[in-house]
């Protein structure tokens, strides 16, 4: 039987709206614009409907922003963490070396992890299973962050039964990994 984690906390309507709002922006400018053409020109149209989209952009990120930071904090709470996986000892180049985005259950000494798939980084495919958490450090972030990683993540590697693994998360992630490492091990 596979291995099954918990579902990840809904986006919220704003993260959602964030995500979805590309075309309804650019045709709400194109309307914009095209009103605003008239009586006050090309160029006064085009940068007052530029302003007029960034600033509502601004505004939506900002909203989505804060309703996503609740969001995980009520993961962490449930022992989910948004994180990233790769394997250290991988050969460089090949898929096991990259960064995989997705979803870690944390619990009783098991990482139960789940890759993102799709627009809205839903978790699917294939649940990955890392036990016997022996050692815990946090890496140095390379000099060039990779795409994968969120700007406020760190790295931290973990032993486990199928060889080291380097987890990249947010404080909250980190401090909940480093509750469930087997205390007798130590840090390597």
């Amino acid at each position: 039987m596979e291995a099954e984690i918990k579902k990840p906390s809904p986006p919220g309507r704003w993260e959602k709206a964030l995500t979805r709002s590309y075309w309804w922006v650019l045709l709400g400018g194109m309307l914009i614009s095209s009103i605003l053409r008239v009586p006050l020109g090309f160029w006064p149209s085009l940068a007052l409907t530029v302003a007029v989209i960034v600033a509502f952009t601004l505004v939506v990120a900002r909203l989505a922003a804060s309703e996503r930071e609740a969001r995980l904090v009520r993961d962490v709470e449930r022992g989910l963490i948004e994180c990233a996986i790769r394997y250290s000892k991988a050969l460089p180049g090949s898929l096991s070396s990259r960064w995989e985005q997705g979803f870690a259950e944390v619990n009783n000494g098991i990482i139960k992890f789940r890759p993102l798939f799709g627009e809205m980084e839903s978790p699917a495919g294939h649940v990955r299973e890392f036990s016997d958490l022996s050692s815990y450090r946090l890496l140095d972030l390379p000099p060039k962050r990779p795409a994968e990683l969120k700007r406020s993540w760190k790295i931290a590697a973990i032993g486990t039964d199928k060889g080291d693994l380097e987890v990249a998360t947010g404080e909250a992630g980190l401090s909940l990994l480093a509750g469930h490492i087997d205390p007798n091990t130590g840090p390597s």
